[in-house]
């Protein structure tokens, strides 16, 4: 084995056997250089240091390179790219954070977050009707301003955000908290398959890792370590999006907030956000402006964003009426690209698969989960469980 590939195998062994999230490899780092000069220094060594338990200790044994190998050689072959630090392309935003990841396992092309802004985007997954216009509207504007969006693709504001970006055509990252192969929210399959092809999907857990509760905090600090800043819209006073937040303070990362109204049930968290000092923010100038400095780009787009503000009032805690969707929405009053109702017109009175309709209307993959999601937006087409859909 080349020394390149044993120092990548050495580092997945320790993610292994220490978890997600431990800091200790980075005292591993300091002391010994690299993850194969530890691993050669043996189980004699790493008890004399002092700094594992019994568990850690005994798993740094059962553990092996070998099992390490297997698990890289099955990303490789599945299309899945593995960083770990020892790799160049590994994010320098990442190495400056404590506890860094040991690996990433990533699908897609993962966006330059050194060179160009990245902005993580959280919020509760119980967000109100404005809320999720306002987060998507957040989405679509800053990556249509040159912004790669960061999020973590659950329910309620980070689905949004997700949406927004791929409509925009920009690029966003889904940083999970369980493997990327694992079965999570499968509603939202089809858009974790356009995010892979508008960016990435990367998660810190081996491929098959199920979610758990305690994934998410540890996973949170990557969301706010790959950004420049983090946007926070609806937050509950006990919300995970405050975790995010917080930790982005601590890696010396901005943080902005959207105001919220008193009675917005998700309002305190952001509210008091922005009493503690986080920017509040009602449009992507507020945010781009602290940025166009550092990132010339920006500077260049800022005026391009739209002068519009995200609209930020009180919403309305009423049920909203379910719409009937339109037979075919004439082109001159639907807000539908082309491609989109090529897609609805194409789409039978009964779900069918993504398959069947790739094949109906010949859309590259990409091109059809945009139009997907489009619809989607515009309430004209549901999906279903087996990345099924057919018309709303």
């Amino acid at each position: 084995m080349l020394d390149a590939e044993k120092e990548k195998v050495c580092w997945l062994w320790l993610q292994q056997a220490l978890g997600a999230g431990s800091a200790k490899p980075d005292r591993i780092a300091e002391r010994f250089g690299t993850a194969s000069a530890f691993y050669e220094a043996g189980p004699t060594e790493w008890r004399l240091t002092g700094w594992f338990t019994p568990k850690e200790a005994i798993r740094l044994e059962q553990e092996t390179p070998e099992k390490a190998l297997a698990m890289l050689e099955y990303c490789r072959s599945v299309g899945q790219t593995v960083l770990t630090p020892c790799d160049a392309a590994y994010p320098e935003a990442l190495r400056q954070i404590p506890a860094k990841p040991c690996a990433l396992y990533i699908k897609g092309d993962l966006p330059d977050v050194d060179r160009q802004l990245a902005i993580a985007v959280v919020g509760t997954r119980h967000a109100t009707r404005d809320g999720l216009e306002i987060s998507f509207n957040f989405g679509y504007q800053l990556a249509s301003s040159g912004a790669i969006i960061v999020s973590g693709g659950a329910k309620g504001i980070d689905t949004q955000v997700h949406k927004g970006a791929v409509q925009a055509g920009g690029k966003t990252i889904c940083v999970l908290g369980c493997g990327i192969d694992y079965a999570y929210l499968m509603e939202n399959a089809s858009l974790r398959e356009a995010i892979a092809q508008a960016g990435a999907v990367i998660s810190e857990y081996p491929v098959n890792t199920p979610p758990s509760k305690g994934n998410f905090p540890i996973r949170n600090r990557l969301i706010s370590g790959l950004c420049a800043g983090v946007l926070v819209v609806e937050a509950a006073s006990k919300s995970g999006s405050l975790i995010t937040a917080h930790t982005a303070l601590e890696q010396n990362r901005d943080v902005f907030a959207v105001p919220c109204g008193l009675n917005n049930p998700v309002s305190q968290g952001v509210n008091n956000l922005i009493k503690c000092g986080a920017k509040a923010v009602t449009g992507v100038q507020d945010i781009l402006e602290e940025y166009a400095a550092r990132f010339p780009e920006v500077s260049a787009r800022l005026g391009c964003a739209s002068a519009t503000p995200v609209p930020v009032h009180e919403p309305s805690l009423r049920p909203v009426p379910r719409q009937a969707s339109p037979a075919v929405p004439a082109a001159s009053a639907s807000p539908l690209s082309e491609e989109a109702r090529r897609v609805w017109e194409c789409l039978p009175a009964t779900p069918c698969t993504l398959g069947e309709i790739e094949e109906e209307t010949g859309l590259p993959v990409a091109r059809l989960l945009a139009a997907l999601t489009e619809l989607e937006l515009h309430g004209q087409v549901s999906s279903y469980s087996g990345r099924r859909y057919g018309r709303a």
